[in-house]
């Protein structure tokens, strides 16, 4: 009785079919001074559609480990302040903190 084949997987990593679209990977958001520069324009525009859709690409952009560190923010409200299913509402506790980090 000869030996069934079986499936094997090559190793190393797999090349995606499809190429994933994020709005938020313009990659200007990793600029602190851009960022700092359209957030304070957008808050004396009065534009809180803007400043939101900009803190949360720049978020998305940074490293949360590192942001949370530098910042003294918990991870878990960065992911809250993303999460598009929980209200946009951070204190400007969180806000300062977040400017005190596109300020260094």
């Amino acid at each position: 009785m000869g030996k069934k084949k079986t499936s094997v997987e090559p190793k190393g990593k797999r090349k995606s079919s499809f190429e994933i679209h994020s709005p938020y990977a313009n990659p200007d958001l990793a600029d602190k001074r851009i960022v700092r520069a359209i957030l304070i324009e957008a808050l004396a525009e009065g534009d809180l559609d803007t400043f939101q859709d900009v803190l949360v690409g720049y978020l998305r952009t940074s490293s949360k480990l590192g942001l949370s560190r530098n910042c003294g923010i918990g991870r878990t409200t960065l992911y809250d302040l993303m999460n598009p299913e929980k209200p946009f509402n951070p204190t400007l506790e969180t806000i300062g903190k977040i400017f005190q980090d596109l300020a260094a």
